[in-house]
């Protein structure tokens, strides 16, 4: 029986071959030689055509940073103390950053009247985004959760991100910062996004936060186009929790990949600190908001008096 099979096969693989020849479907035959000592030069088909987009309209993610990690046990400390809408116009390129303080007084569908932060400690990131879009009036197309664990093995893996402070950090809890151009490492960046040493309070670590995304998003950039892009993505992938997939972070680095230079604005919801039964809170400008939504769907543009920094 061992002929006969061994026979078959030899006789399927010259068929095989014979086909290749006669049909040729890669122009390997076909193609010029190679003139000797020319260097050889592999090129690939879909290097130089833009990604198509995955969507016509704007995409909106939801970024969410959990108060737990370097230590912190997750039990007590599963509050988004980070919420940033990353809002991404294929289209014309245009990143818009737009901050939800954690202390936002809204309403948590199911839950009645709570800080926003509260929203995934008490149903996941399904509830914490369900209750963004419901503030917002916005469809989110995904999320990305991480904790400090995750935070600065995302920064480390990216190679750190570079980052210009006007003066030094000085947290007597954290650690500290010198002024200047830097890169900073996962743990020093982790002290710049979790400071609250300002004399703004959490406004001003919202603009630090916002800068540390702008930065990692320009480094992420500068890697998309990179071969190792696919494992780059997969291992941050390992240190996240999203429901997006490989599939749909490629295309999107693709997109980063062949903007010129990345369009970024930066704004946080507005409102007014108060306080509500010895809580500190902060009350939404509900108005304020609609305006501001309005203006980014009908312009792609956030007003000058909403804006925090010059990107």
């Amino acid at each position: 029986m061992r002929k006969p099979v061994l026979g078959l096969l030899a006789l399927a693989l010259a068929g095989m071959l014979a086909f290749l020849f006669l049909w040729d479907p890669w122009d390997w035959f076909r193609r010029p030689a190679r003139v000797p000592g020319e260097a050889w030069e592999f090129k690939d088909p879909l290097a130089s055509q833009k990604p198509g987009p995955l969507s016509q309209r704007p995409l909106h993610f939801l970024v969410m940073g959990i108060d737990h990690g370097q230590g912190r046990p997750p039990e007590g400390n599963q509050r988004s103390d980070v919420l940033m809408i990353v809002r991404f116009n294929e289209r014309t390129g245009r990143i818009v950053l737009l901050s939800i303080p954690r202390d936002s007084y809204v309403n948590v569908p199911g839950y009645g009247k709570h800080k926003i932060n509260e929203a995934y400690q008490l149903g996941g990131a399904k509830l914490a985004v369900k209750t963004v879009e419901e503030i917002t009036g916005l469809s989110l197309d995904g999320y990305v959760a991480l904790d400090f664990d995750g935070f600065v093995r995302l920064v480390d893996l990216f190679g750190g991100v570079e980052i210009t402070l006007e003066k030094d950090l000085k947290d007597p809890k954290l650690g500290y910062i010198p002024k200047g151009r830097q890169v900073l490492d996962g743990s020093r960046a982790l002290i710049l996004a979790r400071s609250r040493n300002y004399p703004r309070g959490d406004l001003a670590r919202i603009e630090q936060q916002q800068r540390l995304v702008a930065a990692i998003l320009r480094k992420g950039r500068e890697r998309a186009g990179s071969p190792g892009i696919a494992w780059l993505l997969a291992a941050a992938l390992e240190n996240v929790e999203t429901d997006l997939d490989l599939g749909r972070l490629l295309v999107l680095a693709g997109e980063l990949a062949f903007q010129p230079a990345l369009d970024l604005q930066a704004c946080i919801a507005p409102g007014e600190s108060g306080n509500l039964g010895g809580a500190s809170i902060y009350r939404l400008d509900e108005e304020g908001l609609d305006r501001l939504l309005r203006s980014l769907q009908a312009a792609d543009l956030v007003p000058e008096e909403f804006r925090t920094a010059a990107w």
